[in-house]
């Protein structure tokens, strides 16, 4: 089997991981039986009095059930801490908020493994060309639905969620822990059943999923649901699955490419992840980009002549020009367009560049950039003359950092004084979108996904990640 291709821009470069994340088409064998040889494996066995694991039901998805994704300001409603302090304490709160944020099968969540977390140190290629080792956490579990192993890159407070949990096992259920607080089983589930039967000594069966049903009606019995537009929304359309349904739509509304949102559903077939780019409900940052364009200016406040995706695609085609997407905005560097954003000159000196242009569609972004480089610049001012030798070279880096913070503020008060110009209703589209990905926005390893399978031309996120502060 030819070895894929490691080199993905913007992305990871973590040869570990890449044989258990992403759509591989590599189906693992499945989990040994009780009565095979060898060590087990460390997925579930699931019904009390089956061996053979029970059906995953995923027909909805089958059917491209992409209708079933409940609105945003519902699901932002259910993720309302007001709203998830009526559950029971314990593994009932902790199941349902752990579903809403990870999207995915109801199976895949009542069989998740009391360690399914794994840390891995991955390579992450910076807006200045240079790459810095970061720690991320994995969720690992086992689709039954195709019989492999599957790794999803999480957020830290997804990780709250799981040890919140961990811990509520670890006091309430002693029984099934030794003195150092781990599990005596290998095979221990984050969300076991409490039923003390033979098969269930140390905590190795999982709820069925009628239990999770009743727990999800008693919730919704103590508060009412309303739309968008005020108006009280039907509570039977909140089951479990519709949550893999919601993770997937919100996620295409926010603009995450098709490919990226494949890796992340861990789909089969692009054909199955298509459904939730539906034509009758066009994607928002297609709106936003289609006003962003007439509103996009260099590092000199010039405006660019808006081109259209087609168009600009069409021109890098025929004569290598048009743009790449970079950092916080556009390069048309000829060079570097041809290299398909490989090439640059100037060794990613974005902010100096006279090629580089921008516009209010990536404020976040800015925003993101300028705190990050204003972390840096303070690192680096802690470590003058202790770390750092005091010295000119010391003082240019320093300088460097300041000036680009500089630059970028600049960018971003041009990008709010343009937004402040649009119409009502354009400016209504816009921030609508820029609170959605202020609030969801965050950087995660998602190329390890798709490294040697897919080229991602855009920024690697994951917009639907809830903290406190997004709230």
């Amino acid at each position: 089997m030819r070895r894929p291709s490691l080199e993905v821009r913007g992305g990871v470069h973590d040869p570990q991981l890449l044989g258990e994340l992403g759509n591989s088409n590599a189906h693992q064998p499945p989990p040994p039986s009780a009565h095979g040889g060898g060590r087990r494996a460390h997925f579930p066995r699931v019904a009390d009095s089956e061996r053979l694991p029970e059906r995953d039901d995923t027909d909805s998805e089958l059917e491209g059930r992409s209708q079933d994704a409940l609105p945003e300001s519902v699901f932002l409603q259910l993720m309302d801490e007001v709203h998830l302090d009526l559950l029971v304490p314990g593994t009932r709160r902790n199941y349902v908020e752990l579903a809403l944020r990870i999207g995915r099968r109801p199976w895949e969540v009542r069989h998740l493994e009391f360690n399914c977390l794994e840390w891995h140190d991955v390579d992450i290629e910076e807006p200045d060309g240079s790459v810095r080792r970061r720690r991320y956490p994995f969720l690992v579990y086992w689709m039954q639905k195709v019989r492999r192993r599957h790794k999803l890159p999480l957020h830290p407070t997804d990780v709250d969620v799981v040890a919140r949990q961990q811990n509520h096992l670890r006091q309430d259920f002693r029984q099934w822990f030794d003195a150092d607080g781990q599990p005596l089983s290998e095979r221990m589930l984050l969300f076991p059943t409490p039923r003390l039967t033979r098969a269930n000594k140390r905590g190795e069966r999982p709820y069925d999923g009628s239990s999770i049903g009743y727990w999800l009606q008693a919730w919704l019995d103590q508060f009412e649901l309303a739309d968008e537009h005020g108006n009280g929304f039907d509570r039977s359309r909140v089951f479990p699955y519709a949550f893999r349904h919601t993770y997937a739509q919100l996620r295409a509304d926010a603009g995450v490419p098709l490919d990226v949102l494949q890796a992340l559903m861990s789909h089969q077939e692009p054909s199955t992840t298509q459904v939730y780019y539906r034509t009758s409900h066009p994607r928002r940052v297609e709106a936003v980009r289609a006003i962003a364009a007439k509103y996009q200016f260099d590092l000199t406040g010039g405006r660019v002549r808006p081109r259209t995706a087609q168009a600009d695609l069409t021109a890098r085609i025929r004569a290598g020009v048009g743009s790449v997407p970079v950092p916080a905005g556009q390069c048309h560097e000829m060079n570097n367009v041809r290299a398909d954003g490989r090439g640059c000159p100037v060794y990613y000196r974005c902010f100096s560049c006279k090629f580089f242009t921008t516009d209010f569609a990536h404020l976040t972004e800015l925003r993101q950039l300028r705190a990050s480089k204003a972390q840096q610049l303070a690192r680096l001012e802690s470590a003058y003359d202790s770390v750092l030798t005091p010295g000119p070279l010391s003082a240019a880096n320093i300088e460097l950092l300041r000036q680009e913070i500089r630059q970028i503020d600049e960018l971003i008060s041009k990008c709010e004084a343009d937004l402040g110009s649009l119409t009502t209703e354009e400016k209504a589209t816009v921030e609508a979108w820029l609170h959605t990905k202020d609030r969801f926005l965050a950087v995660i390893p998602v190329a390890a996904l798709l490294a040697g399978r897919h080229h991602v031309d855009q920024a690697t996120v994951d917009p639907i990640l809830l903290t406190e502060q997004a709230r």
